[in-house]
């Protein structure tokens, strides 16, 4: 990795003259961040020191260390929040380099607080948790693969994790890993009543006065949280999915023969679409479907064949934009339902059923059809509103929206994508007077009116939220996963 540096020598070593630049120095630090992707926390720790101890100039290096700093906190590769850390530690909080402003500086100490004990390769903290039947149970326990499930029983893509986890579980390769599901909640009854979502083999807990610190040496602020530890209590992985599990345990309990959607992967294809930048389109994502199936399928190599587009399946499986999503439909049809290609078990496993849950979520109110014939609960945004502090609360039917544009934006508190979409929403109603947006609260629906809340998880794809429509004067849907 010191070669990459020595590429980079003719930038790094002037950066002390780059104070009025900072728009190339940010272009080049992606760049750079780019070649490191892949590497392991130790080299990005070590590579990062170097890049901002090189700068000579204060204000420079305080833009560096921010930028990296930034990008790795943000960052959506598994493991990268390790380098967030080491850079708020060696450089932030021990007051080498200086943060703008003190509350940035109280919140990166709150960030390492919530995140250094809980790393990937880090021994996984021992914390004491209640059972239904009161007794104190010690975890994660060694000699075992542990599945740490924080949830909570009022968060919606808990609901989702919760159904994903134990399809998982069931599966005969995963039934050696022992599930501890906790509850973060305090309402006793709720979980009582949740814990019938999970398959008998799960052991249930919980620690509503938070006794054992677990929140913190977790870092749990929100749900669902999940961690593999290994049978000699290494953080093997954190914030996972129920995909990122499988693949993990795939990996670790030697299932299949390739392991699909890694991270070395999924950096490849990121860099790849991200050359069309803003022009992306759901024909584009095909065009290299096609293109990467001729040369491999069209070669004569079906091995070959199967990991490329077994690991873009995963790739479109984790974004969110509209065009990948839009991309699912016809790349499942044409690449994964093939006959005599995708037949073995495994592939059935971590192929094929991921496809058609994807293909479930994404078929649920499609562009050009009309929106379901639902009233729901949430608060008008628009121009007029504005004067009100939080617009007009009350029932809306969704096919009466009639703005020019009229957008859903069906969200959930404590997510930090969602309230940046929420910000995104009043820029567009106090810019925009034809504008009308209703903000619909999944989890205040799914506590008090399950029956509605239940009827919007069927209809739309809510598996990650927010999740926004664009509808038309009529409620007919324009455009879905809506980045406001």
């Amino acid at each position: 990795m010191r070669k990459l540096l020595l590429c980079l020598a003719g930038w790094t070593i002037a950066l002390g003259v780059w104070a009025q630049e900072y728009p190339q120095l940010g272009a080049k630090l992606d760049e750079y961040f780019t070649a490191l992707s892949g590497e392991s926390a130790e080299v990005q720790n070590a590579e990062c020191d170097y890049i901002i101890s090189s700068c000579t100039d204060s204000l420079v290096r305080q833009f560096v260390a921010l930028k990296i700093y930034d990008h790795y906190l943000h960052s959506k590769i598994m493991g990268d929040d390790a380098v967030a850390v080491h850079v708020a530690q060696e450089w932030f909080l021990s007051g080498k380099v200086a943060m703008r402003e003190p509350e940035d500086l109280l919140n990166a100490k709150v960030f390492v607080a919530f995140n250094e004990s809980s790393l990937i390769g880090e021994k996984a903290p021992s914390v004491k948790l209640q059972t239904p039947e009161g007794r104190w149970m010690p975890i994660p326990v060694a000699s075992e693969y542990a599945v740490l499930y924080f949830y909570d029983t009022s968060c919606s893509t808990c609901k989702i994790t919760t159904t994903q986890l134990r399809q998982l579980m069931a599966e005969e390769p995963y039934s050696q890993a022992q599930v501890y599901a906790i509850y973060t909640g305090s309402d006793a009854s709720a979980w009582e009543a949740y814990r019938s979502n999970f398959d008998s083999s799960v052991i249930h807990l919980w620690d509503p006065e938070v006794s054992s610190d677990w929140q913190r040496l977790y870092g749990v602020l929100q749900t669902p949280r999940m961690f593999l530890v290994s049978p000699f209590g290494i953080i093997l992985g954190r914030g996972l999915d129920v995909p990122a599990l499988r693949m993990l345990l795939d990996r670790e309990l030697g299932s299949g023969s390739y392991s699909y959607g890694e991270a070395g992967q999924m950096d490849r294809y990121q860099q790849l679409f991200a050359a069309y930048g803003d022009t992306l389109k759901s024909s584009h994502v095909m065009d290299v479907a096609d293109y990467l199936a001729a040369r491999t399928m069209g070669e004569g190599d079906m091995e070959a064949f199967k990991q490329v587009e077994g690991d873009l399946l995963y790739f479109l499986s984790s974004r969110r934009e509209e065009p990948y999503r839009d991309a699912i439909k016809p790349f499942v049809e044409r690449y994964i339902h093939m006959p005599d290609v995708w037949t073995t078990e495994e592939d059935q496993l971590q192929v094929v059923a991921l496809a058609d849950f994807l293909l479930d979520l994404t078929s649920r109110t499609p562009v050009g059809s009309e929106v379901p014939d639902l009233t729901v609960p949430g608060v008008l945004r628009r121009k007029p509103c504005l004067f009100a502090k939080d617009g007009r609360a009350g029932n809306y039917a969704l096919r009466k929206l009639r703005g020019r544009p009229g957008y859903v934006v069906f969200y959930t508190g404590g997510c930090s994508s969602c309230q940046a979409t929420l910000s995104a929403v009043e820029q567009l109603v106090s810019t925009n007077r034809r504008a009308r947006v209703l903000l619909v609260d999944v989890d205040a629906i799914l506590n008090d009116q399950p029956a509605l809340g239940q009827q919007l998880l069927d209809s739309f794809d809510l598996s990650a939220l927010p999740f926004v429509l664009e509808l038309d004067r009529k409620g007919v849907v324009q455009h879905r996963y809506v980045q406001l």
